[in-house]
């Protein structure tokens, strides 16, 4: 009898390892997913005294998402394509904490109507969250950026691979947009580089500041929901893989006790 519980306590201990190395992509996901739906959302309208310094951007370990703090997520306006319904933050400060909320604008003081400006994004494998979505881009699709006091709406006119030592797509050349992502969820030296060029601008004026605040509103809004109704898909999955773990011991349980019987 005891050496049936020693052996069946192995068993389970695989069985719960096993889950557990296999779900850690999906944990890593689920856990942003629900830690961006339990975070505040503050727009701001003025640019920081001072940047953060940058960090070497790397893939999210699980123990840098389970330990991050996301009380609060501050925007500085937001990038939409509403064909493929994706809406992410606008952030400053090229980290990775940063990147595993939203959007980064990698030159802060670029303008959107004289400047290529450029926004980075993390793709980890669930098309719904964050820069996911953008693997479904189509050239000819409207993408609608507000950022302080600016609104633009462009066309995409290009989608293409490069390598990530390839520069001169972050260059300063003429007044377009630039979104920036990698191709697959993995590591990779590729990046996905969609560019667009400017149908249409507006920028606020002192008449214009009330209905701009609440369009600004609205879309903090839409964001919020968006977030909230990952998070609801992450508990789901995380209750998923839980019920699958629970379901393998149990059937082990079982055929371990009628082998016994027998």
């Amino acid at each position: 009898m005891k050496n049936n519980w020693f052996w069946q306590i192995i068993i389970d201990g695989l069985i719960i390892c096993g889950f557990i190395l296999l779900s850690f992509p999906f944990l890593k996901e689920n856990v942003i997913g629900i830690q961006l739906g339990q975070s505040q959302l503050v727009i701001a309208e003025q640019l920081p005294n001072e940047f953060v310094a940058e960090e070497p951007i790397q893939i999210p370990t699980i123990e840098e998402v389970l330990t991050a703090d996301s009380a609060q997520v501050t925007a500085y306006g937001f990038v939409s394509i509403e064909v493929l319904q994706f809406q992410q933050p606008l952030l400053i400060g090229l980290t990775n904490q940063q990147l595993r909320r939203g959007g980064v604008v990698m030159f802060p003081e670029r303008s959107l109507t004289q400047d290529n400006f450029v926004i980075l994004g993390h793709h980890l494998g669930r098309e719904s969250l964050l820069f996911g979505l953008l693997k479904q881009a189509k050239v000819g699709m409207e993408v609608r950026v507000t950022y302080l006091e600016q609104t633009h709406t462009y066309t995409i006119d290009a989608i293409k691979e490069v390598a990530e030592t390839d520069l001169e797509v972050i260059g300063n050349q003429q007044p377009h947009l630039t979104l920036i992502t990698c191709p697959t969820p993995t590591r990779t030296d590729q990046r996905l580089v969609i560019t667009a060029k400017p149908i249409s601008m507006a920028v606020k004026e002192d008449a214009q500041t009330e209905t701009t605040k609440k369009e600004t509103q609205k879309i903090r809004h839409q964001q919020k929901q968006l977030w909230q109704q990952q998070a609801r898909d992450s508990w789901g999955i995380l209750l998923l893989l839980f019920l699958m773990m629970w379901g393998c011991l149990w059937g082990t349980h079982r055929l371990m006790t009628r082998k016994t019987s027998d």
